[in-house]
């Protein structure tokens, strides 16, 4: 005899089935619902990147959780949440607005390093306008910009900003300028100099020559100080 087909019954059996979908539907309603209700409550200003970014922490959030828990308790992990995200755009545009203040710092500094070389020596630093100067200016400038990129926050006033353009052309001064203010002569040197001058002194003493020649530039410079003496002096007044 011909075996009967089994046919899947209808009815009862497939409803949990419906109702697993059904749950799963709703669940994914109620999720996206309270991600767009997050989103909404974003400043204006808050990019698409941001926006994806709090969806996704909310979804991971309330991973474990479902429509039927209970309200207050989701929404204080959205309303964490929500405030995390607000911190993270506070912070991007405060330091959005730091870089702009370190770039118009960074130009201050420029102008400043040019207000501080006028009053530097011109033998040091060039004439105002000469190539001397504009190349003084682009060396310093050179080694004070990088220095100022990494100790510049933009939270410095104009004033903090002078004073660092002033103690680094400070510290070049001194490093450039020794020989307006030569060292003295180390003891070496000094010893030196001296057995140089006592040689010189016994060959004058001891050359005939030398001690006359000696003698007389001696007498002659005595004779043009006198002279110079008796012209300075105001005629005696007739008795």
């Amino acid at each position: 005899m011909p075996r009967k087909s089994q046919r899947t019954p209808a009815g009862p059996d497939r409803e949990p089935t419906s109702r697993g979908a059904s749950a799963r539907d709703a669940r994914k309603a109620w999720l996206s619902r309270l991600k767009e209700d997050a989103v909404r409550q974003l400043p204006p200003p808050a990019s698409a990147a941001v926006r994806a970014k709090l969806r996704a922490d909310v979804e991971h959030a309330l991973r474990h959780h479902a429509p039927d828990d209970p309200a207050p308790e989701v929404q204080d992990i959205l309303a964490t949440l929500l405030e995390e995200a607000c911190q993270q755009l506070n912070e991007a545009e405060h330091q959005a607005q730091r870089t702009e203040r370190k770039l118009e710092l960074v130009t201050l500094a420029r102008w400043a390093l040019a207000t501080v070389l006028n009053r530097c020596p011109a033998h040091l630093v060039g004439d105002l306008g000469s190539n001397k100067r504009a190349d003084t200016t682009q060396a310093i400038w050179a080694d004070l910009r990088p220095i100022l990129d990494k100790a510049l926050t933009g939270a410095e006033s104009g004033d903090d900003v002078r004073q660092h353009v002033e103690a680094h052309v400070a510290k070049w001064r001194s490093e450039h300028d020794r020989w307006w203010h030569p060292r003295p002569p180390s003891p070496q040197q000094l010893v030196k100099g001296i057995h140089k001058a006592k040689t010189v002194v016994e060959a004058v003493n001891n050359t005939p020559e030398f001690r006359q020649l000696a003698d007389t530039v001696i007498q002659a410079v005595q004779t043009k100080l006198r002279q110079r003496r008796q012209t300075k002096e105001p005629p005696a007044s007739p008795s």
